[in-house]
């Protein structure tokens, strides 16, 4: 056998040296988050319009046009051909500016109807062709004839909730490949508390897709980031670049999204936390509404009429839960803990499954299940058959239930349910449904305390959801520890549920989020 030579020794420690440098830049990417940037140097972003509601006339050839392109963030509109022409003709919405003042961004014509002048007050954009214009930042318009008193723009209406382009910063990242934030700075505007949207346009109904593309031309377009493309941690990167700032985050989609932002903003550990609020697009939606955001949007959703509402909110604080898993041997090698969060509720056993069933067929056919009333009615649906099938009868059997270490004796139930806030099961209020008993604190989502409740069958969760049932009210705890053993049982915390394994289960408080609810 040949001997090894310094050579190969040489050329294996530095392939060594490299795998490990490699392995750690990867770790330090997967921990560093940058503010992604759209290059507009490459154009427009474009979505496309079946049909225009309004009369539009391409911005590039200025004919009259029934379909074509729309650019979601200076709102231009061009027939399909004349998109890569735009792209090369049009300045698009500006990211940052190394303008100390920045002026107006003015946009030819399609103005909003009944737009008025700035300067003369009479009713603009009424010609039948491409006339006068708009400002992509302030919405102000104005005539072709009129000129205006200034050409400073003062960002608008909504100049509070806007990180002015002048006041960012870019930079390069990935060998030039992709541009990111660099610095933000204060525009001096009086109470100024800049806005992130998070919001995931593959989810659900196009809701969402139609709020991130109207954002994007009410504030700058770094504000708005879409989940399907990016983490949460990459929008909330911006909090970092202002630490003293205060911003308010607000997530359009279900409970499901907040969790998933609210976890982010714990793993992120902020100086200054940012206020979160919410734009119900999901199912159920139980924290929004004990929030007083309401049930969910339906229809038309004007983001100005949201802008308005951040205006008549108050801060709250949000409970939140660990809770821990201890699942028995297996094979005779204990099993690692696992640990999950929780804002809203808990649950073992037939509210659970429902979830359960639910979750699969959505899994299997997303397609199916992209409108609320739709997801209702396929509630109710695994609800009914739960009624015949009773695949959680005899749950009493299967668990033990301690509040602050006081063992309960539970009735013959399928379910257990274990709440922080006071709504549960798309805007059941159960905790309310009955008068007390017994001396139970009124229930809050910030005073460390969780309300468990247990459920007889699906039947009646089908009767607590209208009104013709009460709850078998458990208790009040500040700690509880489940023992589930004797077989497996359906379980889920804030609508994400799973098959648990026998195992100890202690729920505890972990900490307080900062939200944002609505003023009555």
């Amino acid at each position: 056998m040949e001997p090894v030579t310094l050579s190969a020794v040489i050329m294996i420690t530095i392939l060594c040296l490299f795998i490990y440098i490699t392995r750690l830049y990867r770790r330090y990417r997967l921990k560093h988050y940058d503010v992604p940037a759209r290059d507009i140097k490459k154009g427009h972003n474009w979505f496309m319009v079946d049909i225009f509601t309004k009369p539009t006339y391409c911005n590039v050839d200025q004919c009259h046009i029934v379909h074509g392109a729309e650019c979601d963030s200076c709102g231009i509109c061009v027939a399909d051909h004349n998109m890569k022409r735009a792209d090369v003709a049009i300045r698009c919405k500006e990211l940052c500016s190394k303008k100390e003042i920045y002026f107006h961004h003015w946009v030819t014509g399609n103005l909003p109807l009944c737009s008025k002048c700035m300067v003369c007050n009479e009713d603009c954009g009424i010609q039948p062709k491409l006339s006068d214009s708009r400002c992509c930042w302030c919405f102000r318009t104005i005539h072709d004839d009129c000129v205006p008193r200034t050409d400073t723009c003062d960002f608008g209406k909504f100049r509070h909730f806007v990180i002015p382009p002048n006041c960012v910063e870019l930079k390069w990242i990935g060998m030039r490949s992709k541009l990111a934030v660099k610095t933000v700075r204060h525009p001096q505007i009086p109470r100024w508390t800049p806005l992130i949207v998070i919001a995931n346009r593959k989810s659900g109904s196009k809701d969402a897709e139609h709020l991130l593309r109207t954002f994007r031309s009410h504030l700058n377009p770094l504000q708005v980031i879409d989940l399907s493309e990016n983490k949460p941690e990459y929008a909330l990167e911006l909090c970092h670049l202002l630490p003293d700032i205060t911003f308010t985050v607000l997530v359009c989609g279900g409970d499901g999204t907040i969790g998933w932002v609210l976890k982010a903003i714990e793993n992120l550990k902020f100086k200054n936390p940012p206020m979160v609020c919410t734009v119900p697009l999901g199912t159920g939606n139980d924290l929004s509404r004990v929030l007083g955001w309401g049930e969910g949007y339906t229809g038309d959703i004007e983001v100005s009429e949201i802008l308005d509402e951040l205006k008549y909110v108050k801060p709250v604080k949000l409970d939140r839960w660990k809770i821990q898993f201890s699942n028995e041997k297996r094979l005779g090698f204990p099993m690692r803990k696992k640990i999950r969060m929780m804002n809203n509720y808990a649950s073992i056993g037939v509210d659970a499954l429902v979830t359960l069933n639910f979750h699969r067929q959505r899994e299997s056919l997303p397609w199916l299940f992209a409108h609320r009333i739709i997801n209702k009615f396929c509630y109710f649906t695994y609800g009914t058959k739960d009624v015949l099938e009773r695949e959680c009868k005899d749950l009493h059997k299967k668990i033990q239930v301690e509040l602050d270490g006081k063992l309960i004796d539970l009735p013959e139930i399928e379910g257990l349910v274990i709440l922080n806030i006071s709504s549960w099961g798309g805007g059941v209020r159960p905790w309310q449904l009955s008068p007390d008993e017994e001396d139970f604190k009124p229930v809050r989502y910030d005073d460390k305390v969780l309300e468990v409740m247990a459920l007889y069958s699906s039947f009646h969760i089908a009767q607590l959801q209208v009104g013709l049932a009460s709850p078998i009210k458990l208790g009040q705890a500040s700690e509880i520890k489940i023992r589930l053993s004797g077989g497996n049982a359906p379980m889920q915390v804030d609508g994400e549920p799973w098959i648990q394994h026998p195992a100890e289960i202690i729920i505890s408080h972990h900490g307080q989020a900062s939200m944002l609810a609505k003023m009555d």
